[in-house]
């Protein structure tokens, strides 16, 4: 008779009573779904998993069910992993919940206009929930937000469907990126805590960490290593070293280099990677490359968090969604500083840049679209109003430690350093922006921008040709894509045309549908004269 091993046994068991546990966990659940049916459920989802979060939402909730004791308001936190196969399958099921987050790269046009009810018209109704803040209660839903939510460049924002002309969602926060730093180490490693000014302050901050490293035996590295976290460096740095160039290739002379103009000028040979500034923009990421961890690659966004929280690196780049689960769970002191700009007498970097990139268009996210299956659509719109006051607005802040997006609520002190930069200039070229496959090359031969033998003209040479390839395929693929939807605004056009002697919302949307049809056929021809001609 074979003898079972104790830690075998041991494993058996473990399993077994996660097991019960799960289930257990599973039955409450679906038990607590049981209501009266005079009780009206709400149910909202979401991805953000991150510490403060789903708190500061349960927070909210509880304060509408008080107000609203025949309301019973469910939280549905999705990981982030299972969120698309998950979405679909309720989507298409026609199990949705009531209000659900949205991002422009998770929800396309067919989707939004096919699942989702545009809440235009409610935005531009008075939010009742501020009724009790004099500079808010004579104006709309949309003016109380700062910068009441204008459109975004390119479908950015997640609360407005350019395509569409329509909003979709009410968001919750704003978003910037910030180098979050171990006040600690970066004391112990230059003897006083300053955080870098200028970019070649930064190097150098790498370097003394490095040497701290090696010198007290310690595993740590300067920059806690991921893909995720990396570009957030990355987008930055080129944003700034080629500031002039954006100004150049922008021949709509708007002070804003579309999506669309990054890609004409690259198929007409109007800027390559071998332009002096793009290939500058290059050479900081061979700056700083030499001082990431091995294997940095393969990691993912959580392992660089772990490495941070950890101490094992001292800085990390991420959003501001990730600052709440920083602050939390750090149990050493952390600080936060913007990535410098470079000084425009630089040498090496200042030929192309103008100074510091403002975040005046910081778009604001964590948007909520409401379902065309919501069984109390009038109830889900009122709880989102009630989400996005500024009482509430004001709560979310304070709990999760995100940045506010509403007029008037205060900043959480936490979160000063993540406010966004409102002078400055504007944005310039990064090379993602050529179409799928030209991101998808960054990403694979980044590598090769790091390490001891980093070499710009080596990644150049790899990506050059796949670039070249993806910005001709985007352009066609903006041509076709562009055809089916001016065929399917066309009747929507004309159904506004036979309202247009009326005033208010039909006419301003026929005025902008009008406009952006006119616009969308221009660089649609555009496209492919580019594409014949070169």
């Amino acid at each position: 008779m074979t003898r079972i091993r104790p830690m075998t046994l041991l494993a058996g068991v473990i399993l077994v009573g996660l097991f019960v546990f799960s289930a257990g966990r599973l039955f409450q659940n679906k038990a607590g779904v049981v209501v009266s049916p005079d009780v009206e459920v709400i149910r909202f989802a979401h991805w953000q998993l991150e510490p403060g979060v789903r708190e500061a939402f349960a927070a909210i909730a509880a304060d509408y069910t008080a107000l609203h004791p025949k309301v019973k308001v469910e939280q549905m936190d999705i990981p982030s992993r299972t969120w698309k196969q998950w979405l679909r399958t309720q989507l298409v099921g026609g199990t949705p919940p009531d209000l659900i987050e949205l991002a422009a790269y998770e929800n396309p046009d067919d989707m939004l206009a096919r699942y989702f009810t545009p809440v235009t018209a409610y935005l531009e109704e008075k939010n009742p929930y501020n009724d009790d803040e004099p500079d808010l209660r004579g104006r709309s839903w949309r003016e109380s937000y700062a910068a009441e939510l204008i459109p975004t460049p390119d479908g950015m924002g997640s609360y407005y469907n350019s395509n569409l002309l329509e909003y979709y969602g009410a968001p919750n926060t704003l978003i910037t990126v910030r180098m979050f730093y171990n006040r600690n180490l970066l004391k112990a490693a230059l003897g006083e805590e300053r955080v870098p000014r200028t970019f070649d302050e930064f190097v150098t901050l790498c370097e003394a960490l490095q040497s701290y490293a090696k010198k007290t035996g310690q595993p740590i590295t300067p920059l806690a290593g991921s893909v995720f976290n990396i570009t957030k460096i990355t987008d930055t740095l080129f944003y700034t070293v080629t500031q002039r160039l954006a100004i150049e290739l922008d021949y709509s002379l708007n002070l804003e280099l579309s999506g669309h103009e990054l890609l004409i000028q690259y198929v007409r040979r109007k800027w390559s990677l071998h332009t002096p500034a793009v290939r500058a923009s290059l050479q900081t990421v061979e700056a700083f490359g030499r001082f990431l961890p091995p294997g940095w690659v393969q990691l993912g966004r959580e392992d660089g968090m772990l490495q941070f929280l950890q101490g094992r690196a001292a800085m990390l780049a991420t959003g501001t969604w990730d600052a709440g689960g920083i602050l939390m769970q750090a149990d050493f002191p952390v600080g936060a500083f913007k990535m410098p700009s470079f000084r425009r007498d630089d040498p090496r970097y200042g030929p192309g840049t103008l100074g510091r990139t403002s975040e005046a268009a910081t778009f604001a996210a964590l948007s909520f679209g409401l379902t065309r299956a919501s069984k109390h659509p009038e109830r889900a719109i009122d709880f989102l109003r009630f989400l996005t006051s500024r009482k509430s607005n004001t709560k979310f802040a304070r709990i999760s430690k995100w940045l506010p997006v509403i007029k008037g609520v205060p900043m959480p002190v936490e979160a000063e350093p993540f406010q966004p930069v409102l002078d400055g200039y504007i944005g310039g070229v990064n090379m993602r922006g050529l179409g799928m496959r030209g991101a998808n090359a960054f990403l694979q031969y980044l590598h090769l921008l790091s390490g001891k033998e980093a070499s710009a003209d080596r990644f150049i040479e790899a990506i050059e040709p796949l670039c070249d390839l993806g910005a001709g395929e985007e352009l066609a693929h903006i041509a076709r894509v562009t055809l089916t939807t001016l065929r399917q605004r066309d009747s929507v056009l004309a159904g506004l045309y036979r309202q247009n002697n009326a005033s208010g919302l039909a006419r301003t949307k026929f005025d902008r549908l009008a406009a952006s049809q006119l616009d969308s056929e221009a660089q649609r021809l555009q496209g492919l004269r580019t594409l014949e001609d070169n």
